[in-house]
């Protein structure tokens, strides 16, 4: 047996002891500190600790739990009910959750740190950034166990949300403002020297990327996915299946030597929302971490627009980033260069998404084939226009 492979099933065995003895002692989250291991172990006293901290007298006194999907996380909407002092606070009357109760979304967003991630962004990075994201109420997570909670804004209730595919048609203005908020996020932690600090927990990408490959044979589900999607990927770019993995690894190259920001890394257009003020918000930092900024850029621009506008339009939207980034950041960007690191990076928003058309170990289901077939079409098709697999290993 591999290493790796031995490691990975030695790992679920003790978080499905974890959560059978979860189970069978019926273990309820009481106070804030406790971890929950389901959403069925929340309590109106924990959410009492957690929600009405901030105001004396305040208490939920029901709550009950709306199940919305499961994929990387487990999402529910809790309704709650509080007392008097409650009502007059004005505290929300819906959040909504993100956890890990069962053993294939804690080998995939617990073991890898992503729910920890995800909550230090929250608690640490969001309240310095003035951009449409999300609030978070509380986050906890247990590195024993790899069970985790956050407890989030409910963004239907709060700005009338509506969240997108890749059916979602997106406006030329609206493509504008999604990429002026990834402008605002990089900007605010271009070259941050705190990365070396207090926010060492920021994983730099090359590292993220590759300990995923290790765990999750990436490189194995990409060939796999161009055997099977072979219908829906440009000719050119199919006789040349082999280079695609190379230049990926090649395309690392700008994560070494180029300053560092904070990337979302899972920028697709599922992750995305808009408000009824017709703003373009972001959501899901779980895959967060540190590299060039083009990183995220290509993958926004690959996956959140039909491929003729993608073409028409990417130009000016990069020329539109680049202004506003250095506005933010306070540096100088070529275009040249960075339209050459745009065209590279379109290879890594494909590794991202290979694995869920062809999962290998204990991935669960994370998205439909429809879903991940139009990802990797449209990702596929800026790959081959780009040139990317030259311009990656020039």
């Amino acid at each position: 047996m591999a290493e790796g492979t031995e490691f990975t099933n030695t790992k679920a065995e003790q978080i499905a002891r974890h959560i059978a003895q979860a189970t069978q002692s019926g273990a309820k989250a009481l106070k804030v500190g406790d971890v929950p291991s389901n959403i069925e172990a929340l309590t109106p006293e924990w959410l009492t600790d957690v929600v009405c901290a901030d105001h004396p007298g305040a208490a939920v006194t029901d709550f009950s739990i709306e199940h919305i999907s499961s994929g990387t996380h487990a999402r529910h909407r809790l309704h709650l009910t509080y007392n008097d002092a409650g009502i007059r606070a004005g505290l929300p009357a819906t959040l909504f959750t993100k956890s890990l109760p069962t053993v294939e979304i804690r080998m995939i967003s617990g073991t890898t740190m992503h729910v920890r991630t995800e909550g230090n962004f929250y608690t640490q990075l969001r309240p310095q950034l003035d951009l449409e994201i999300p609030h978070c109420y509380h986050t906890v997570f247990d590195t024993e166990t790899y069970a985790g909670l956050h407890l989030l804004e409910d963004l239907v209730a709060t700005k009338g949300a509506s969240f997108c595919n890749f059916k979602t048609p997106i406006t030329r203005a609206e493509a504008e403002d999604m990429l002026g908020l990834l402008a605002g996020v990089h900007g605010r932690f271009y070259d941050d020297p705190r990365f070396a600090g207090e926010y060492k927990w920021v994983v730099p990408y090359t590292k993220w990327f590759l300990g995923g490959n290790a765990k999750l044979n990436v490189e194995l589900s990409t060939k796999n996915t161009l055997d099977r999607a072979a219908d829906i990927i440009p000719p050119r770019l199919l006789t040349r299946r082999k280079d695609v993995w190379p230049a990926a690894i090649a395309a690392l190259k700008a994560h070494e030597e180029r300053p560092h920001t904070f990337l979302h890394s899972d920028v697709h257009i599922g992750n995305w929302y808009k408000t009824n003020a017709q703003r373009m918000g972001l959501c899901d930092w779980q895959c967060a971490g540190r590299g060039h900024w083009a990183r995220d850029v290509s993958y926004a621009l690959s996956t959140a627009f039909r491929i003729e506008d993608r073409r028409a339009w990417e130009r000016d939207l990069l020329a539109g980033y680049l202004e506003r980034l250095e506005e933010v950041s306070g540096q100088k960007f070529a275009f040249d260069d960075s339209w050459t690191l745009y065209r590279q990076q379109v290879l890594h928003g494909l590794m991202n998404w290979t694995p869920t058309l062809c999962p290998t170990g204990h991935l669960p289901a994370m998205q439909t084939d429809e879903t991940s077939l139009a990802m990797i079409e449209r990702m596929c098709a800026a790959i081959d226009d780009l040139e990317s697999l030259d311009a990656a290993t020039a």
